[in-house]
């Protein structure tokens, strides 16, 4: 038997909104992954030269990541002055 076959069952038998894998606990770690597809995608439509992609695309992960902080700070906020 070579690696392929033991591997392959395994791989068939995975299916992803059936058996999500379990980041419920680390789920904010997710947001860098997006924020940076977003950014990079964006980006790439918006410049006109390729070389200025990456170190906007950082700019702007940056940006959305604070946004994203700011906002979730500003809820905490709202919530602890309610309750």
């Amino acid at each position: 038997m070579n690696l392929v076959s033991l591997c392959f069952p395994c791989i068939l038998a995975y299916t992803p909104f059936v058996d999500p894998l379990p980041v419920w606990d680390v789920w904010y770690l997710t947001l860098v992954p997006l924020t940076v597809g977003i950014a990079v995608v964006y980006k790439a439509v918006k410049c006109n030269e390729v070389s200025q992609i990456p170190k906007q695309a950082a700019v702007i992960s940056l940006y959305i990541l604070g946004g994203l902080l700011g906002a979730a700070l500003g809820l905490w906020a709202v919530v602890s002055w309610i309750s």
